[in-house]
């Protein structure tokens, strides 16, 4: 990673808040072996339940008899609680039976999609909403949230939280884009292990923030608007009021927004961004990237449509257009997301 890349990270770091504590790594998704189930039993020793992934550490017994620790990777904590799953359910000296992917790269180590408590509840805390052993299961329900507070429930117009309704557009399959032959080859050379800042507890710039899975957030601020992101605990100012001129703001990885009403539609165009990369695996952008997004509340204010549109002839092909929309669910927040970097 280089020394440009690293300081752009640390002013990322500083600007949105982001809380680095010392501990066990997130890791990623792309070198696990999807196509194969590993499965064992052994004595939890350790349980980590912080973002970005939970962690786990597990003692079994190997095929020679000596005992062998596997390091167990499982989804968001933003993700299991909205599923009813929660650290209390699992207690170091637990005998638990697990079954995953294991890592492509890394010996004894394992996305976990299944745990089987000692009691017999099966926590489902990977992709899979059905359960491996068990009849009796936790978090084969998706959006599980508290009831509605009324003073939520008063907002209007995008002013609310919104929960998401398409997936995100970042990852490879999709989204349609073509890129230059520049961009290719240097998406080409990504490693998604060593490049990913990510895993370092690093928030995405512009235009990768926008279409990640946790609630998000319209606030009316004085002559702006703050997006909240329950990502990162990222925060995006949209200037409503802004004689600036864009070109004398310092470059930042989220930009510099401005907004303008069209009606009930809020359209905020962006630029300024020194964020290098255009997705979330590697491909880049040049700070000549422009962003123009369009959003409008519809639906008795229970939908969210958004249509994003990206240009940046360094490395796109045509423009980029992303359509898509979020949803407003009673009772759901912006929580506090906590990302944490975990040593093993």
């Amino acid at each position: 990673m280089n020394a440009w890349l690293k300081a752009v990270m640390a002013l990322t770091v500083g600007a949105l808040g982001v809380v680095h504590e010392p501990a066990c790594g997130h890791h990623s998704m792309a070198e696990y072996e999807r196509g194969a189930v590993t499965e064992f039993e052994g004595e939890v020793l350790k349980e980590s339940w912080r973002n970005p992934h939970i962690l786990l550490e597990v003692a079994t017994t190997g095929a020679d008899g000596e005992e062998a620790i596997w390091y167990l990777e499982g989804g968001a904590v933003s993700a299991q609680r909205r599923r009813g799953v929660s650290s209390g359910l699992i207690h170091v000296g637990d005998r638990v039976r697990v079954a995953g992917a294991a890592s492509t790269r890394r010996p004894s180590h394992m996305l976990v999609n299944h745990i089987l408590l000692p009691d017999g509840v099966e926590l489902l805390v990977g992709s899979s909403r059905e359960p491996r052993w068990s009849q009796t299961s936790i978090g084969s329900e998706s959006g599980v949230i508290e009831a509605p507070n009324a003073a939520a429930a008063e907002t209007h117009g995008i002013f609310r939280v919104w929960s998401q309704g398409t997936p995100a557009w970042y990852f490879p399959g999709r989204a349609e884009y073509q890129l230059t032959e520049s961009a290719a080859s240097a998406q080409a050379q990504w490693d998604d292990i060593e490049d990913n800042p990510l895993l370092q507890c690093m928030p995405p710039g512009m235009p990768s923030l926008i279409g990640n899975p946790y609630p998000m957030e319209f606030v009316e601020r004085d002559g702006a608007i703050e997006l909240r992101f329950e990502e990162f605990d990222a925060v995006r100012t949209i200037h409503m009021r802004d004689s600036v001129d864009p070109e004398s703001v310092p470059a930042s990885p989220l930009g510099y927004s401005v907004g303008r009403w069209e009606g009930d539609t809020l359209v905020v165009r962006t630029t300024r961004i020194n964020w290098p990369y255009f997705n979330r695996v590697g491909t880049p952008q040049s700070e000549a990237v422009a962003i123009e997004e369009r959003i409008a509340a519809v639906d008795g204010g229970n939908r969210l449509d958004y249509v994003m549109t990206v240009t940046n002839p360094a490395t796109l092909v045509g423009a980029f257009v992303w359509e898509a929309y979020w949803t407003w669910r009673p009772g759901e927040r912006v929580r506090r997301y906590d990302c944490t970097i975990e040593e093993q």
